[in-house]
């Protein structure tokens, strides 16, 4: 169809002589004056579309910052604890519960030196005199240790 239709155009400006050959330089400029402006118009828009996405993500952005900061606000004025407030609270829970492992092991360490019999520095004449100042502190009243 197109063939034919531009059979017939042919036909009718190759009537018309100069003139036709005129008219045909003509459409042909309007063409790619059209194709251009399309060109250009599509680049425009494309441009503009991409701006005003970019603008729109900046805006949500934007807008969650605010709700954020506000609900946060809020929630501090009723005394609810925020996320950071519990990111602090557990680095210091984790601080604390570090401190008492150490603790707990130097306390084991501690017991268990303790427990350890010392070595006898003294000679066996010592000994029985020892024991029997540990019978008197059994007695009552004889013991002053809480």
């Amino acid at each position: 169809m197109a063939d034919t239709a531009r059979a017939y155009f042919d036909t009718v400006f190759s009537m018309a002589g100069e003139s036709g050959q005129r008219a045909r330089d003509m459409a042909g400029k309007f063409r790619e004056d059209l194709r251009s402006g399309a060109e250009r118009v599509r680049s425009e828009f494309r441009s503009g579309a991409e701006q005003f996405r970019s603008h729109g993500s900046r805006t949500v952005t934007d807008i969650g910052r605010l709700v954020r900061a506000e609900v946060d606000a809020g929630l501090t004025r009723l005394g609810v604890a925020t996320q950071n407030d519990l990111d602090d609270i557990n680095l210091r829970l984790e601080h604390y519960e570090e401190e008492l492992r150490e603790l707990r092991m130097r306390l084991a360490e501690a017991e268990g030196a303790a427990a350890t019999p010392a070595e006898p520095s003294g000679t066996a004449d010592e000994a029985p005199a020892a024991a029997e100042r540990g019978r008197d502190s059994d007695e009552p009243g004889g013991d002053e240790r809480a």
